[in-house]
């Protein structure tokens, strides 16, 4: 194996599996990436998506994903905190990649997503399971993800993240479970 693919995180494979899940969701619509970072993963739902809104709290990711990109459909950067606020506009799906757990009030964010989904909307979210971090603000189990989420829109699928793809080898670097799920607005 080169040395460049050694040097692979091994929670970089797990997350990148998770924006192909979401590739799904995406086709043909109009997609919000919250705490998308630097892009790559709103790169991917590009190839299938209308159009890409990235958001993120930090601009110097934004940045990053500005000028090291090629979005492949109409995209829009926006910084946004949001514990405070939300981006202007209403979209078709929405991804929450490992952000629900860094918030202060998880049920403020479920319920501002929720308010800017369309009707029959898509949230495609995952939260890491009771994992500790300096930036986790909220700790999640299944039953409180679950919860927090079922509380404003309708879990449709649910599934616990604890291998990697085709090969199945157990995670055993932290998060050794994360909780990957989609819901939609009634």
């Amino acid at each position: 194996m080169s040395k460049r693919f050694q040097r692979i995180p091994t929670a970089f494979v797990p997350h990148l599996e998770r924006y192909v899940f979401a590739c799904h969701y995406s086709y043909k619509k109009k997609v919000l990436d919250l705490g998308g970072k630097d892009g790559y993963g709103s790169v991917l739902m590009s190839l299938f998506a209308k159009h890409i809104t990235l958001t993120d709290i930090r601009k110097e990711w934004l940045e990053i994903a500005g000028l090291n990109n090629t979005f492949l459909c109409d995209t829009d950067i926006v910084e946004k905190d949001l514990e405070k606020g939300f981006p202007e506009g209403t979209w078709d799906t929405m991804v929450a990649f490992e952000i629900i757990e860094h918030v202060e009030d998880p049920d403020f964010l479920i319920k501002n997503i929720t308010e800017h989904l369309e009707k029959g909307g898509i949230l495609v979210f995952s939260v890491p399971h009771l994992t500790p971090h300096l930036d986790h603000k909220t700790l999640f189990d299944e039953d409180t993800i679950r919860r927090l989420i079922s509380k404003h829109l309708e879990i449709k699928e649910f599934y616990k993240q604890d291998s990697y793809g085709i090969s199945k080898k157990p995670m055993y670097k932290y998060p050794a479970i994360t909780y990957v799920g989609v819901a939609q607005k009634i």
